[in-house]
């Protein structure tokens, strides 16, 4: 009863005084009280749960000594670690995830963290990227023997203008605040990314209710990631929408230039309506001579200009019009490349942003979808249906059929005041055509797709008929570096890529001699040299094709070693590519527990042995800690 007592007390205590967090600047976590990843969460939250909070804004440094000092009760935006659970109580549910950059200017020669050797860096006062004793910079750098020279400052954008004006050679910040802000300061990211961190909030370990708000926050931030329309989601995507540099598609092209008819054709429309408002411009002015010779005629001259102004008012209305017609279809043309407006759902939400603008009266609108007999509405806007008095609006249903299964159904409310009923009919046959064209095409696109995947499996198949030992590698060393790219948070068009990567790293064999391949003795000097051009030949094959460019280059490297002595090119560390990394040890892996005309696979205790014993010599530290990971969660 009396810990019962006590605990609403403390809650009350909370409550009537309300928690201090300290914030510091840091878009787009935290750009200022009220607004940033951070400020919007904890709000809500907090607010949602009637705890009364309020911030106090300082660089990081000062913060973390007004922590330690009871001055606050909190810190929003920090990074774990071991070594800061020591001092603070961190809530267990993140944020978001992070990971240091290194940026430079344009034109700088910094691609790796050897070049870094003798520059002088910008770091963050008290940054966990910075100071860490484990896999901060200072401790890793230390580690390679590069001597730097460090540049303290107070926030992130300090260092990216102190960048911007060449006052330091590189600046390390996370990548949240890289991604949004690298632009504005004309500033580039190189290769060197590390510490991939969780970031939440800590609170003093001497604060009386700090299990309880953390637990607070834990529940409500679990609940919003499971809804994707919840208030999480809305401020993620607010602040950190990145966009990867798309290989356009061949779909898309063929979009883009049936689009590119349409703009030049309201080009050619715009012309002539620029030629007719400068005709209507001369005759003014023929109007305004005729008027001085003419005085008798005065009036009706007068009429006949004030005509002509109202028809020149209309053109240069319907212009400006079609002006910004011609805007909204570049940007529908230009979104295309973006993941979220390749479904057909999200695509027609885009194209109604479009209907709406052109055409005038829309006080209601919305989107029905019929997939396999289910209706399901996908978007609505505008005035309640029950708002709407009937009598004063004209309806429109747009059906599009795309497939048996699968339909859309577009209905408009206008005001009939406001719409010409006679031009609307060619309009949304107009609108129909170019929502379908999209379709077919996407739809002849992933038809395309299938095919060159059908392919390349062929071309496995094709592969282990020719070399024995091959039968079953290249699908586990897929399998495997998939599992590695998946537990280092690469996202699912690389995932996909460094899949097809390891299905065809061998491929390259096809044209070494097939008695080599299946030898049942071990190979000569010479025959191994043979073997050793396998990456070569898979390269060459695969390189001419724009859209296997990147899994060319991965497997041209996956026999290079960390310490510069692999093949073919002799690259070493960071230089390698990242694809070819982790192909690398799974490669190794599965050959190592695979059965060898010569020996019996190894005990996974001396195979494991052998990955960890070569991690910085000849396979990449950070991969093979996470290959021994997924082993030890028993993934392999």
């Amino acid at each position: 009863m009396k810990r019962l007592l006590l605990y609403i007390f403390l809650l009350i205590n909370l409550i009537s005084f309300g928690l201090t967090i300290g914030i510091y600047h840091n878009p787009p976590k935290i750009i200022d009280k009220e607004t940033g990843i951070f400020p919007e969460l904890i709000d809500y939250i907090l607010t949602q749960n009637n705890v009364k909070h309020n911030y106090e804004m300082d660089t990081f440094s000062n913060l973390l000594k007004k922590l330690n000092n009871g001055e606050i009760d909190a810190i929003a935006c920090i990074a774990y670690s071991a070594e800061r659970a020591k001092h603070f109580y961190f809530n267990k549910e993140s944020f978001i995830s992070d990971w240091a950059v290194v940026y430079t200017n344009h034109n700088s020669n910094i691609h790796n963290m050897f070049d870094l050797k003798n520059k002088k860096i910008g770091v963050l006062k008290g940054d966990i990227f910075y100071e860490d004793k484990e896999k901060g910079l200072k401790e890793l750098l230390k580690n390679f023997d590069i001597d730097v020279s460090y540049v303290e400052f107070n926030t992130y954008e300090d260092i990216f203008k102190a960048l911007s004006k060449s006052q330091i050679d590189a600046g390390v910040v996370n990548r949240a605040f890289g991604l949004t802000n690298a632009e504005k300061y004309n500033l580039s990211p190189t290769d060197i990314i590390f510490f991939p961190v969780k970031v939440m909030i800590a609170f003093r370990k001497d604060y009386p209710e700090k299990e309880y708000i953390a637990n607070l926050i834990d529940t409500e931030l679990k609940k919003l990631k499971e809804d994707t329309d919840s208030k999480y989601y809305e401020v993620i995507n607010k602040y950190l929408y990145v966009q990867d540099e798309p290989v356009v598609p061949r779909w898309l092209k063929i979009f883009i230039l049936f689009s590119m008819l349409i703009i030049v054709f309201l080009i050619i429309n715009h012309l002539v309506l620029l030629k007719l408002v400068e005709r209507r411009t001369m005759l003014l002015r023929k109007l305004n001579l005729e008027l001085q010779k003419k005085n008798e005629e005065l009036q009706s001259l007068n009429e006949e200009i004030s005509s002509q102004n109202e028809e020149l008012e209309e053109l240069y209305l319907h212009n400006e019009k079609l002006q910004n017609s011609l805007k909204l279809i570049i940007k529908a043309i230009s979104d295309l490349g973006r993941e979220e407006y390749t479904s057909e759902d999200n695509y027609l939400k885009e194209l109604f942003k479009i209907l709406d603008f052109v055409f005038p009266g829309i006080v209601h609108g919305r989107i029905l979808k019929i997939e396999n007999d289910e209706e399901k509405t996908i978007f609505e806007k505008g005035l309640q249906i029950n708002n709407i008095n009937k009598n004063e609006v004209y309806s429109l249903d747009i059906p599009i059929n795309l497939n048996i299964n699968l339909s859309y159904i577009i209905t408009l409310y206008f005001k009939k005041d406001e719409i010409n009923t006679e031009s609307l009919d060619e309009l949304i046959e107009s609108f129909k055509i170019l929502a379908t064209t999209f379709f077919k095409i996407k739809n002849e696109a992933d038809i395309e797709e299938r095919f060159r995947e059908d392919i390349i499996k062929s071309l496995i198949s094709f592969l282990e008929l020719h070399d024995e030992y091959t039968k079953n590698h290249s699908k586990n060393v897929a399998e495997l570096s998939k599992k590695i790219a998946e537990k280092m948070g690469f996202g699912k068009p690389f995932i996909k890529k460094i899949y097809w990567a390891g299905l065809l790293h061998d491929i390259g064999k096809l044209l070494i001699p097939i008695e080599i391949l299946n030898k049942k003795s071990r190979l000569t000097e010479e025959e191994y040299e043979y073997i050793k051009k396998h990456p070569e030949y898979g390269y060459n094959a695969l390189i001419k094709s724009e859209s296997l460019s990147e899994i060319a280059i991965a497997i041209r490297h996956h026999h290079e070693r960390w310490d510069g002595k692999g093949y073919p090119d002799g690259l070493k560390g960071e230089a390698i590519p990242i694809m070819s990394q982790i192909i690398s040890v799974a490669d190794a892996w599965d050959a190592m527990r695979s059965r060898r005309s010569y020996r019996n696979p190894l005990d996974i205790e001396i195979a494991i042995k052998e990955i960890e014993e070569n991690a910085g010599k000849q396979f990449s530290p950070e991969i093979v800690k996470v290959f021994i990971q997924l082993w030890k969660e028993g993934e392999i």
